[in-house]
Formats: C-alpha cells, sequence, structure tokens
C-alpha cells in the first residue's frame, strides 16, 4: 500500500512514520517546505504524477494562541489545505484520513462529547479544524476524521515539563480546564489499526480513556519520574492567553485506548 502523509514532522508525524515502517508500508513522508499543502498548483503538479492508495492528513496550523492573531493564515493551512488534499483524494477515488481536534467543541458539556454531538468551536483553531472537517464531508464518502485531545509526544508537552522541572521547584498549571491526555503512539497505532482492517468510514473520538486536568496531568508526569516538583493549581483566568480554551473536552472515545495514566507511564518509563 502506498500511502502519502503530509505534516509528518509534526508531533504525531515524527510518531506515526516509524511505525509505517516498521510495518512495511511504502510512504512519502513530507511537510510544508517539500509539499506546501495550501499551494493549489504545487499540490495537483505533484500528485497527478505519484500513485496512492491512502492519503493520512496531519497537516495543520496548530498554534490556538496565534491562531487568534493569524485567523486568515489558520484557515489557509486548516481548510484551504484540506481542501487541496481531498479534492485529490476523491479525483483519485482513494481514502482520507484527517486528524482533528477536540476544540471543534465549546467545552459547555458535563458528559463525554459522541461524535455525533454539535460542534461549536469557540477559537479560530477549533473554528478552522471544523472547516477542515467539513471540507472532507462535503467532498468525498472515502473519509475518516479523527478528533483527538491534548496530544503528546517527544518534543511535546510533557518533554517540555521535565525540561522545566530541571530549573524550578514550584510549576503554576491551569486546573479547571479538562480533556484527555493522549499518547501520540497510541494514535499512531489505531491510524495504522484503521487502515489495516479498513474500519468504516466515519467520524472517530481518538483519545486516551478517562479525563484529567492540566493539573492532573502534569503531577502524574513528576510523579513517574520521581520529579520533586509542586505544582500549583490555578484557575484559566489567572492564566490569561489570546484564545479561549473549551472548559471540558473530554471526548467519549468507547474506551479505544488505554487509560490516560497507564499511556503516560509506558511513554515515561517503558510499562
Amino acid at each position: 500500500m502506498r500511502l502519502l502523509v503530509t505534516g509528518a514532522t509534526g508531533l504525531l508525524g515524527k510518531s506515526l512514520c516509524p511505525m509505517l515502517d516498521k510495518e512495511g508500508f511504502l510512504y512519502w513522508a513530507c511537510n510544508s517546505k517539500i509539499f506546501d499543502v495550501t499551494n493549489t498548483k504545487m499540490v495537483n503538479e505533484i500528485m497527478n504524477k505519484i500513485s496512492l492508495d491512502f492519503i493520512i492528513h496531519l497537516a495543520g496550523y496548530t498554534n490556538i494562541d496565534q491562531a487568534e492573531d493569524n485567523p486568515q493564515e489558520a484557515y489557509r493551512v486548516n481548510q484551504l489545505g484540506t481542501k487541496n488534499i481531498v479534492k485529490i483524494a476523491k479525483k483519485h477515488n482513494i481514502p482520507i484520513l484527517y486528524v482533528s481536534t477536540d476544540n471543534v467543541f465549546d467545552g459547555t458539556s458535563t458528559v463525554p462529547y459522541k461524535t455525533t454531538d454539535k460542534a461549536n468551536p469557540i477559537n479560530i483553531y477549533g473554528k478552522s479544524k471544523l472547516a477542515g472537517e467539513k471540507e472532507i464531508i462535503k467532498t468525498t464518502k472515502k473519509h475518516y476524521i479523527l478528533r483527538t485531545s491534548w496530544l503528546y509526544g517527544t518534543g511535546g508537552y510533557v518533554d517540555a515539563m521535565l525540561t522545566f522541572s530541571n530549573f524550578r521547584k514550584e510549576i503554576s498549571v491551569v486546573d479547571d480546564q479538562i480533556g484527555c491526555p493522549t499518547n501520540c503512539n497510541d494514535v499512531s497505532r489505531k491510524i495504522i489499526e484503521i487502515i489495516k482492517e479498513k474500519k468504516p468510514y466515519g467520524i472517530y473520538n481518538i483519545c486516551s480513556s478517562g479525563s484529567a486536568s492540566w493539573a492532573d496531568f502534569t503531577k502524574k508526569i513528576f510523579e513517574f519520574k520521581k520529579k520533586n516538583v509542586e505544582v500549583l493549581s490555578i484557575d484559566k483566568s489567572d492564566f490569561p492567553r489570546p484564545a479561549k480554551r473549551p472548559r471540558y473536552c473530554v471526548l467519549d472515545n468507547d474506551s479505544s485506548l488505554p487509560f490516560w495514566q497507564d499511556s503516560l507511564k509506558e511513554y515515561l518509563c517503558g510499562a
């Protein structure tokens, strides 16, 4: 099977591509420097010269705060870029898998969001990712939309906290935002499972089971690594950010991935 992986040097791509290697997939891993998904002419010229069986579309504008100041860029990447890629998928009659976000929801729920719940994003990032979802849904039936939550992997949040712990004995972290800390390795394994087993097309919630606040998550990081760092819990109002964050963004994943504590321990300790 021949695959295209956009955004291959991002957080999830760095986890997924080595797994694709182990599975023996033939794939083209690209980033914006060699394959700009927003350049319609480039996309068409390149894609007309290669043969594919599947597209994994990871490329995206993911800086939530910067998106508020650069909405045109966020939509250019997350909507126009997705529009360009899904048109190729439709033209060649191949499936496309698009990784979306829990930020398509407003966070006002008190129970985990189902895939059928109405999306209502409250920040530009979430709105632009939802626009990407809509481009895919209206263009082809052969699609997988994977909504995930609080991804961490090499160079991400967990690694950053561990770096901070080498220089600080106290770290302030918000405790009134609830989500599903999710290991990129788990999501990567699920992507491969979807491709190999040819799961039914549609929208999936792919995130760790259970939920936590950012403070809970951070405390577990230091606990597993035996770091003597105090986590000071604060309200998000005490730490203003340009973009609004959903207060509650727990996704109902039907227990398709392990509990977040187990996956975090595996990531940090290898067991």
